[in-house]
């Protein structure tokens, strides 16, 4: 027998993860960070869980296999407690060529986060956020839990969650640590159809159902209508736990599966009814999401595709009542939204410096979002909310866990004039 302790970063959680790994053959793993030394008065580390990740398949060398390790059971060998912090954040500089933007540097946000092990089937993640550097009651900043959550693990197939979990919808709502991604700023279908950074409080399942298949299912509260919106459709309603409408709640659910190495596919689906002040006029407004992805990777090539639909019940309702609680809403508040984004990219170091852990990513992508798609008898759509973004920039990572990003942008909408950005970016994830 001998000893492995390793520490991982996880879709957003930096796990310790230590055990006893039986001497032999063993399923491959790429080589996790050197964890950082102890204090000089810590306690030295005694075996923990064991522990049988599958390879990681999707993003090199950020210890990312399949979906995130969170979905993966330890195993059942006795264990003692471990602890890991770590974070990431990114400072951002966007400036447009459009009179009423001026350009603009935001450390948008500052995460630090912390996974505790009490035993080899209950751990617990956390991740506190901070937003544009400064939080107080006068400026623009907030301070926010992401995830607070406990897992009991009973094996591979079938583990148990519950706290305030992300939201198993698309790509970058669960892969949102800036260097995982290309581009300084997120598609825009996951921030404006699924309103990334998206959890709620939940309860539920996760696991795998073979090799390559894995699931996720959450009981989760529901979303606040009184902040849906035309323009940004339900980004600006969910609750976040906090002081949320609990009498309403729904469903999540996620499928992921790798045929091949290094190529998953996606597909989550989201229903629930949405708490709101308004009830004696809307009723508990019903809300739907439909969304599939795909994901691929072959030596320095990268590619990624999504597609999301969203629906919303009883909107002539919702858009006659809206005004007298929410003035500052667009309307109307669309029945369908939709929104997806194609992306490619390549390695252009794998040309000339095949072996370096450095890399040089020139990507480009096309987004479309359209919060107007469809919207209810009486009503007209905007026009203007429906865009059409594309992008071309390139990312240094000088090591796989910082990013160095610089984009261009050109904006079109489907009504009024279109604009250019260039944006830079410094990520970090550790």
């Amino acid at each position: 027998m001998d000893f492995k302790i390793s520490y991982r970063l996880v879709g957003g959680a930096a796990v310790f993860l230590s055990g006893l790994v039986a001497s032999g053959p063993a399923r491959a793993q790429q080589p996790a960070p050197a964890p950082a030394p102890p204090a000089a008065d810590a306690p030295a580390p005694g075996p923990g869980p064991v522990v049988d990740l599958p390879p990681e398949r999707d993003m090199p060398a950020t210890a990312l296999p399949r979906e995130s390790a969170m979905e993966n059971a330890l195993g059942r060998e006795p264990g003692l407690t471990g602890t890991a912090v770590g974070g990431y954040g990114e400072l951002t500089l966007n400036a447009r060529a459009h009179a009423n933007d001026p350009a603009v540097i935001d450390l948008r946000r500052f995460v630090l986060y912390v996974g505790h092990n009490f035993s080899d089937r209950i751990r617990f993640y956390s991740e506190v956020e901070v937003e544009h550097a400064v939080a107080s009651s006068e400026d623009e900043g907030e301070v926010e839990i992401e995830q607070a959550y406990l897992d009991g693990l009973l094996g591979r197939g079938l583990n148990l969650r519950a706290g305030l979990i992300l939201m198993p919808v698309g790509i970058i709502n669960i892969y949102h640590e800036p260097p995982t991604f290309n581009g300084v700023d997120r598609p825009e279908v996951d921030t404006l159809v699924i309103p990334s950074t998206w959890r709620e409080p939940g309860i539920g399942i996760f696991g795998e159902l073979g090799t390559g298949l894995s699931y996720q299912l959450y009981l989760v509260n529901g979303l606040d209508a009184t902040g849906f919106t035309a323009k940004t459709a339900v980004a600006d309603g969910h609750q976040q736990a906090m002081n949320a409408h609990a009498r309403d709640f729904g469903a999540v659910g996620r499928l992921t599966y790798e045929p091949i190495l290094a190529t998953v596919f996606g597909l989550s689906g989201y229903y629930a009814t949405s708490g709101n002040i308004l009830r004696s006029m809307v009723g508990s407004v019903p809300v739907g999401l439909v969304e599939a992805d795909a994901r691929t990777r072959y030596r320095g090539f990268t590619a990624r595709a999504e597609f999301a639909l969203l629906f919303i019940g009883d909107t002539a309702a919702l858009n006659a009542a809206l005004p007298g609680v929410n003035p500052e809403a667009t309307l109307p508040v669309a029945k369908r939204s939709q929104g997806g984004y194609l992306e490619a990219g390549y390695d252009l170091l794998r040309l000339v410096a095949p072996g370096t852990e450095q890399s040089v990513t020139l990507f480009g992508r096309y987004d479309y979002v359209n919060t107007q798609a469809s919207v209810a008898a009486g009503f007209t759509p905007d026009e203007t909310f429906i865009r059409h973004v594309f992008t071309a920039g390139l990312v240094y990572r000088p090591i796989p866990h910082i990013a160095l990003k610089g984009d261009y942008r050109r904006h079109e909408f489907g009504a009024g004039a279109g604009f250019n950005e260039l944006a830079a970016g410094l990520a970090w994830m550790f």
